[in-house]
């Protein structure tokens, strides 16, 4: 390749992961960057995932399926989706939406989402062939297998005009897709994920099943099939391509043909099933099933904006958090995560925040927070005692109290509504209260629903303070186990 198509190249690489995609790439460092260390990684993971509403109604909708949690054990909550279906799975989950989430935004063109069908679908039968081989790490081969043609998929979605001339040569006859490629844009699509694979560091597997695609390589073979596999079965699963992959598919599991078949068409329909929870419904609907079923409804992959109130979540929060109090190798970090995931998606708000208290008292710092811009409340959420000024939080801390602040409605409580506030928080009505660990605040719980302006109320009031008073009791249960 000579220099000016290399730089044609690397402005595609450039262009996707600086101004097309770059919060995917953000997701991707956040999650593939997360502690080895068991109880870091899983409390970091639950905070990338809890962020985005949507994309945690997702991963637990994935993690109560029938595909990944075959034995339907209930699962309400990120924290509890780690520990019975495991770090990887759930990180798995977590990279698999940021990227459809990157690409069902981008331009509605029928190759893309045909594309995207064929990569869910593949990753999906890859997971699976894996399981049944017994090879490591299936979660690898998952991933692998559903970004094998991620430059194909940000070309599609993100090219405009040289997407609109690829298109038109590829319709006429005479060309291959290598032969077209190399006319419109200089270089292979194949090179382009080659080289966003490099540049965001994803998956070693994947580099060495792009590297050397006939490799004899287990995880590689099985990832290279399942493509096969994905694209033969839109020609009819009574294809003889298809045929012809499920015969090598049951040599390589040890499997009768029949069983492997059988498989293979529970799969396609856990495929759609799951293209659909993760937000890409349009591919869900073109991934071939068998007899021309439909399996995913529209109803069932509508999720709402923001967490709305939930009882039994509540409920089921709480008797995680018991369980939690019970184990030996309990952990404050953790602990406070699960209170905060129970405000947040059990008490229906925006945003939530525990904040503690520095050793001299003096500070009040934000150390964890959920929900929309997370990142910018924990940055604001600072603050420092001053005699001269009035501070409702040190307040509260001082003569503890839980709070409903709403200055519009409570004439008393208008003296709080300092410029120092709204910087931090806004003026919002808001619930606060304190943390209480043997007799002694520590740092506080603040919750609102400032970003979708809904009400707040009584009841949910008195789940925030229950909250609340539970991580008191729980940490103070942890206390001693800490000295």
């Amino acid at each position: 390749m000579n220099a000016s198509k290399r730089s044609s190249l690397d402005d595609w690489v450039r262009r996707i992961s600086e101004e097309e995609m770059p919060i995917f790439g953000h997701t991707v460092q956040q999650v593939v960057s997360v502690a080895e260390n068991e109880n870091a990684s899983t409390a970091e993971l639950a905070r990338v995932i809890l962020q985005d509403a949507s994309m945690t109604a997702r991963v637990l909708k994935l993690a109560n399926s029938v595909y990944y949690n075959p034995h339907a054990q209930q699962i309400s909550t990120i924290s509890r989706a780690v520990v019975v279906l495991g770090f990887t799975t759930v990180r798995s989950m977590c990279l698999s939406i940021a990227l459809v989430d990157s690409f069902v935004q981008g331009a509605p063109r029928d190759r893309l989402t045909r594309e995207l069908a064929r990569s869910v679908h593949a990753a999906v039968q890859a997971r699976t062939i894996a399981l049944a081989r017994g090879v490591d790490s299936p979660e690898e081969v998952f991933i692998a297998a559903l970004l094998y043609h991620l430059g194909d998929l940000a070309f599609w979605c993100f090219s405009g005009e040289a997407g609109d001339q690829l298109d038109a040569l590829l319709k006429q006859t005479g060309y291959t897709a290598d032969q077209a490629e190399m006319e419109v844009l200089g270089f292979h699509l194949r090179q382009l994920t080659a080289s966003l694979v490099k540049e965001w560091r994803i998956n070693d597997l994947l580099i060495t099943a792009l590297k050397h695609p006939d490799s004899k390589d287990l995880r590689c073979r099985i990832i290279m099939l399942c493509h096969q596999l994905a694209r033969a079965a839109e020609k009819g699963w009574e294809s003889p391509q298809v045929q012809e992959l499920t015969l090598q598919l049951a040599e390589l599991t040890g499997q009768s043909d029949k069983t492997v078949s059988t498989h293979l068409h529970q799969n396609a329909r856990d495929a759609a099933r799951i293209a659909g929870y993760y937000g890409a419904a349009a591919a869900a609907a073109v991934i071939p099933l068998p007899r021309g079923e439909r399996v995913v409804t529209e109803e069932e992959l509508s999720l709402p904006e923001y967490p709305q109130p939930d009882g039994m979540l509540q409920l089921r929060i709480l008797r995680e958090l018991a369980l939690l109090l019970d184990e030996s190798q309990s952990n404050f970090n953790l602990l406070l995560e699960l209170v905060l995931e129970g405000i947040y998606r059990g008490t229906g708000m925006d945003r939530t925040l525990f904040a503690l208290l520095t050793p001299d008292r003096r500070g009040l710092r934000a150390k964890f927070a959920l929900g929309g811009g997370r990142d910018s409340l924990t940055d604001t959420f600072q603050f420092v005692r001053h005699p001269q000024e009035d501070n409702l939080f040190f307040h509260l801390l001082d003569k503890p109290a839980a709070l409903w602040f709403d200055p519009a409605k409570r004439q008393e409580q208008r003296r709080w509504a300092t410029p120092q506030l709204a910087r931090a928080v806004g003026l919002a009505p808001f619930f606060t209260a304190p943390i209480v660990v043997n007799g002694n605040a520590i740092g506080l719980f603040f919750a609102d629903r400032a970003l979708s302006e809904r009400a707040l109320d009584e009841e949910s009031f008195e789940s925030f303070k229950h909250f609340a008073q539970q991580a008191g009791l729980g940490l103070s249960h942890l206390a001693p186990r800490r000295r």
